[in-house]
């Protein structure tokens, strides 16, 4: 191949991968909210109070499972009408023996002998649900006292089919804190976007709520069942809404090499998906398959977009003659941007758990997401992401008050 044609084809890649990018960081939120401030679709909230079972899957959550049971019995929801009920996947650390004294203030506690993950524990326990509203959620996940308030007031709207809240990752500490809040604040933006216009796509796993008899039992493999649940409801027609005022606390994950984890664990989800059909968009949705692609789908492979961006950059850069002095200026230029920007993020994972600056820990958490996603498409390929899942080092938080300005 000549250079000409080198530098032409490393040229298409650039453009077009630093589209996909910018349109993946920036130009979907940027459409995404003008067209909900034009065309967004309130739903109507009410005064109401349905009977709610709030399902709580532990495995090994000693460390926090007293915690989280007294701020469950602690919601501002009246007792009769709430089941409390904690279901225990193969746990050997002594979580069932420090639920089962609470059997006496109405908690439920379900053990399952053969740990096979949470979404085994989640379909085991929804046949013993009494509520018409399911509320699931993180052992170390805790509610401020209004959140279940807050959360069932949207199905007063029979068209809303399940509720997101505002879970606040508690990330001051961690290196790499600024860039998770960074991500999730336009993850936030997002939800509350995607939900004016018609449907979020994806909850947060720590405090969602659903419609009981929305609840279709996915497969037990099923890497992301949180994200499967909601896109079912979604599927069925029904709207996924966010409520920023329905308001839970969660350490943030403390160790690089487990976010690295985490992430890997939810891309191979990702992919679980979208080949699988799990959750997937019906044909006859194009808003939410637009959604779906923006939101979701170009994220589990912006890894491949990255790497073509370098790739044809560093074609281009080297076909590109010097006496085209503007072309190779420009591409000139733009590798060495890439190559500041990863040199940056090499620098903060250098650092380690030390609490990094601005310039470098949003270069560091955002590749350290993308190697974990490029990592996670091979495990999906391979088939050799577990379904079982390890909680990190990570202890509970406590609960905010629903005012309270802090916030990932």
């Amino acid at each position: 191949m000549s250079a000409h044609a080198v530098s032409q084809l490393g040229e298409v890649v650039i453009w077009t991968a630093l589209a996909l990018t910018v349109y993946t960081v920036a130009g979907y939120p940027a459409v995404l909210w003008l067209l909900a401030r034009l065309f967004g679709r309130p739903h109507r909230p009410g005064d109401v109070e349905p009977t709610v079972t709030l399902l709580i899957p532990a495995h090994d959550e000693a460390a926090v499972i007293r915690q989280k049971v007294e701020n469950s019995l602690a919601l501002d929801y009246p007792p009769d009408r709430l089941q409390v009920r904690v279901v225990s996947d193969g746990s050997t650390d002594g979580t069932d023996e420090i639920v089962a004294p609470y059997r006496a203030r109405g908690v439920e506690l379900q053990r399952i002998e053969v740990r096979a993950g949470k979404p085994n524990a989640v379909n085991q326990a929804v046949p013993h649900a009494r509520g018409d509203v399911l509320l699931l959620c993180d052992a170390n996940t805790m509610f401020a006292p209004d959140a279940v308030r807050r959360l069932v007031r949207h199905f007063a709207d029979p068209r809303v089919g399940a509720v997101t809240g505002d879970v606040r990752l508690r990330s001051q500490e961690v290196s790499y804190g600024e860039g998770e809040g960074l991500f999730y604040r336009l993850e936030r933006l997002l939800q509350t976007c995607e939900a004016r216009l018609w449907t979020a796509v994806g909850v947060d796993g720590g405090m969602y709520a659903l419609r009981r008899e929305l609840y279709a039992p996915v497969p037990p493999d099923t890497l992301i069942d949180d994200f499967v649940i909601a896109m079912n409801v979604a599927r069925a027609g029904r709207r996924v809404v966010y409520d920023p005022e329905a308001v839970a606390t969660e350490d943030a994950v403390v160790d690089p090499a487990q976010e690295f984890r985490r992430r890997t664990r939810t891309v191979a989800g990702g992919f679980q998906t979208l080949f699988d059909g799990r959750g997937r968009p019906r044909w006859n949705q194009p808003g939410l398959w637009l959604a779906y692609l923006s939101h979701k789908v170009l994220r589990w492979v912006g890894p491949f977009v990255l790497l073509a961006l370098l790739a044809g950059n560093t074609a281009a850069a080297i076909a590109v003659p010097r006496g085209d002095g503007g072309r190779w200026g420009l591409y000139a230029g733009l590798l060495a941007g890439q190559g500041l920007f990863y040199a940056l993020a090499l620098a903060g994972a250098a650092l380690g758990r030390s609490r990094l600056p601005r310039a470098l820990c949003l270069p560091y958490y955002f590749c350290l997401t993308n190697a974990a996603a490029l990592v996670g498409f091979f495990r999906w390929l391979r088939g050799s992401q577990p379904v079982t899942w390890t909680h990190a080092d990570r202890a509970a938080a406590p609960a905010q008050p629903s005012g309270s300005s802090e916030k990932a």
